[in-house]
Formats: C-alpha cells, structure tokens, sequence
C-alpha cells in the first residue's frame, strides 16, 4: 500500500496509572446556550449538525442526540446563531431568544434542490474528484491562520474504557498552498485509566493527534487519493443541500483490479466552488492479512491481531468564501488473541478512536511553535499529557465522562476554547 493512512499503535505489557480529576472553579462570564436539533419531517435527533455564531469563529457540533451547548461572549448577544446541516435548510436564530433557555428544541426543514441548478447529478464522478482537487489551492486558506482545538483520544477493550485522554490544543494552521506542516501543541490536558490488574496488554496510542490533523483531506490530500487518484473509481450519487447550497455526494472505491488496502466511502462536494465539505470513508481491511502491519509498530510475538474496522470522518466548515478544517475523527478496531495459549481461541476486541474540534480560529500572532513545544508523530499523548495537567483549569467538568460525545466536553469547556489573552 503506497498511499495508506497510517495510525501507528504500540502494544505493550502492562502499567497501570492513576485516575485524574479536577476541582470546581470560579465560572466564565458568559453565555451558555442550550438546545436540541431535531428534523421538522422526521422529528428525529440531527447528529454532527454546526453551530456557529454569526461572523465570528465560536463553533461546536450537536451530539448523537441532538443537544448542542455552546459558551459566547456577551459582546455577541445580539448577533445570530446559525444551524446548518446536510440535507437541511439553514436556520438563524437571534442568541437572545436563547439565553436562559436551555430547553430550546429547534427544528431544522428538508432542503429541496432544484435540479437546474446543477447540470451533472449522475454518473462518473472523477472529473468532479479532478476538479476538487485542483482548485484546492483558492478554496481553503492561502494563509496561515491559527487555531484552537478539544482533542479527546480512547482505548476501550470490549465495552469498557481503559484509557481516555483529554487536551486542549493550540494548532498552526499551515497555508493550503503551501508544502509545510500543521503544527500543534498541548495547551493543558488530563487522562483516566482503568486496567484491572488481570489485564495482559495495554495499548499505546501514538501518533494521535497528528494523524487527526492528516485526515484534513485538502490539505493531504494524498493520503486518501494518492498522486492523481487514478485507482478509485467515483460515482454521482445524487445532490444533497448543505448551508443552502447544493453539494455533490460522491461515493468512491478502489477500482476493482487494485489490490492494494485503500479507502472507500462518500465525498460531499460543493457543486459550485467544488469544495471538499465533508468525507466519511473507511478502510478496506476486512480478511486483509497485512491490515495489521498498516496500524501496529511493535507487539509481542506469540500475539495475532486482525483488523476488523478502520473508519474515518473529516468534516470542513466554509466562512466568506473559504473552507476551513472543522472537525475529525478515527475509530479503528482490533481482534486481539494469543497463539500460544490455551484460551487462544478466545478473543478480545479493542477500540482505538480520536476526535478533534476546532472552536476558535484567528488570523493574527501567526506563529510557529518551538520545536520543543511541538506536537510529533512519534508522540504517546497520553504519556506527553502527564506535563499539562492543571485540575483548576476544568472547572465544572471535573469528571471525565467516557460515554459522552466531543461536543459535550466541548460543552462544558467552550469558555476554556476560545483564543487567550497573552
């Protein structure tokens, strides 16, 4: 495989550390706004919709059940909050209608496309796949710009969670033109395992929040298509409406004579500025013997690890014309035996996911980070976390809660993720 996103993970023997909690402290003075999104047709929850306020970079993302909470600033009180999701029609709603009323349901009305607006809305995708990504370069950020982000990464074995991590990062944003790297740093972070001593492995996740930053399709896009995408095959799906707008749905898969692990999923695509705004792809890794070799950098000899699921998400956000890096996530899940046991016939599985949010963005102080300040592949989070804890800074979310989407720790913290004063 030439072309593979690789998410390197170190199993090892066991060692077993301490839980991390925090202590109450003074709150922000801020709004905190509450809801929950739901579909006017079918009065269902709307997952991953954005929320975002008018003219400003504060965003957050509704969770597996709707609700959204989202912290502004007072100077914003009279401005909008904007909710946008694909298929739906975009609704404004005045952020004074909102304070003090946290059990706003709001509902969100199907878009309907006119197909005259877009000529193509069948066939062969790969002349939009060409286009999209040669006009890279004018539809996202030709400048720096820096970014504030809540990472969550964890590692459950079965149904229970042995270790969770939790940072708020610093991000440079490297130009969409450009050849350089995004660079990230740890502002503040904390973690939580819970390994029973019966445990044999532990896994160490590495690389975590550098391969969240990879799956920014657009500025990598060679991670997923390679040089020139020649080994995918593309297919117009249909038209979908996203920020009132039109948006291709492109679904994609290796082309049948290649052999090679690749992805395989659906690309949704501005039809008029050919912009990726969203790409929800996996990984062919089922019953693929060498799966494994793309994921794991070191395990023990007698232990046998097959790949059972390698799914990834990359969602993008447009504001004035230009597409920014919103949000990520990864999901990989292990089947782990022993071969030189008697209950090797039994196995366990292991799941290995990370998410990123993006809740501020600014364009000026674009700096750089120290090389010693930086963030690097080769990085174990939650062994470099140990350095960034501060219990203070958590205040009412001194609880780590496994269970809970991103956006609900962003909830609680979005005062806390928003640029800080020098």
């Amino acid at each position: 495989m030439n072309n593979s996103f690789h998410l390197f993970l170190i199993l090892c023997f066991l060692s077993v550390s301490n839980l991390i909690t925090g202590n109450t402290m003074q709150q922000d003075s801020i709004y905190l706004l509450r809801g929950r999104i739901v579909a006017a047709d079918t009065k269902e929850p709307l997952a991953n919709a954005s929320i975002s306020v008018q003219q400003m970079n504060i965003a957050s993302i509704s969770n597996q059940d709707g609700y959204f909470s989202i912290r502004i600033p007072d100077s914003t009180k009279h401005s909008q909050l904007i909710i946008r999701y694909l298929g739906y029609e975009n609704k404004e709603i005045p952020i004074i209608t909102l304070i003090d009323n946290p059990n706003s349901q709001i509902t969100l009305t199907p878009s309907w496309i006119e197909l005259s607006e877009v000529v193509v809305v069948s066939g062969d995708g790969s002349e939009l796949i060409r286009n999209a990504l040669r006009r890279i370069p004018q539809n996202y950020p030709e400048r720096p710009h820096m970014m504030v982000a809540f990472y969550r990464e964890s590692i459950k074995k079965g149904s229970h969670y042995i270790s969770l991590v939790e940072t708020v990062l610093d991000i440079y944003k490297a130009s969409y033109s450009s050849y350089s790297n995004d660079q990230s740093r740890i502002y503040i972070g904390r973690k939580a395992t819970d390994i029973s001593p019966r445990d044999t492995i532990m896994l160490k996740f590495q690389g975590g929040i550098s391969d969240a930053l990879l799956l920014d399709i657009a500025k990598n896009p060679e991670i997923v298509f390679g040089t020139d995408a020649s080994e995918y095959k593309f297919h117009i799906e249909g038209l979908i409406s996203f920020n009132d707008k039109p948006h291709y749905i492109i679904v994609f898969s290796p082309l049948p004579e290649v052999k090679d692990i690749l992805f395989r999923g659906r690309i949704y695509l501005d039809s008029e500025s050919f912009a990726f705004a969203r790409m929800e792809f996996n990984m062919n890794v089922e019953e693929e013997k060498e799966a494994p070799k793309i994921f794991i950098k070191r395990k023990p000899a007698k232990m046998k690890v097959d790949v059972n699921k390698a799914q990834y998400v990359v969602d993008f956000i447009e504001n004035n014309g230009k597409w920014y890096f919103n949000y990520s996530s990864i999901e990989v899940i292990f089947r782990v035996r022993w071969t030189n046991r008697f209950f090797g016939l039994f196995s366990t599985t292991y799941t290995i996911g990370s998410e990123i949010a993006i809740t501020d963005r600014y364009d000026n102080k674009v700096l750089k980070f120290p090389r010693n300040e930086r963030i690097q592949s080769t990085d174990v989070i939650a062994e470099k976390v140990e350095h960034f804890l501060d219990p203070d800074f958590w205040g009412e979310y001194n609880v780590i809660e496994p269970n809970q989407e991103i956006m609900d720790a962003v909830k609680r913290l979005s005062g806390k993720l928003q640029r800080r004063a020098e």
